[in-house]
């Protein structure tokens, strides 16, 4: 079949707009707009963690996101040092915490920035007395 540059040009703001569904014919999900309060996310408590989720799923680009708020007790740290194929990003926002990242410790307090690369074994610890908060913003999908 023959396509004149007329119904090409027609044809590709369907095509384009296509794109943009998944194969049962809906919209791809991606994350909402929105504003999420604090004070409504629940808390998870899970040991010496107390974590908020914030943010789960895909954006635009589609990639995945996670986002949530931890709250971790004096002296604990919420798991051993382990390693996964999404990046992380730590914003610390109240304390001090020790972070490693295939073995070397760096300790780090409010308005740092941790980034754990793809795979790196890395993990978190509070060696304070105080509680250490941060958030933790997962770039990429959990392993299958």
């Amino acid at each position: 079949m023959d396509w004149s540059r007329r119904e090409v040009c027609l044809t590709l703001p369907v095509l384009l707009a296509s794109s943009y569904l998944v194969a049962e014919g809906t919209e791809k999900k991606t994350l909402p707009s929105g504003i999420f309060q604090f004070d409504d996310l629940p808390v998870h408590q899970s040991g010496s963690l107390g974590a908020r989720g914030i943010l789960d799923g895909k954006i635009f680009e589609g990639c995945h996101i996670s986002l949530h708020e931890s709250d971790l007790a004096p002296n604990s740290m919420p798991h051993p040092a382990h390693h996964h194929r999404h990046e992380e990003m730590v914003f610390v926002v109240e304390g001090t915490v020790e972070f490693t990242v295939n073995g070397k410790t760096t300790r780090a307090g409010e308005g740092s920035v941790l980034f754990a690369g793809s795979n790196d074994e890395h993990g978190i610890h509070n060696p304070e007395t105080t509680h250490a908060k941060y958030f933790v913003l997962a770039l990429g999908a959990e392993e299958q």
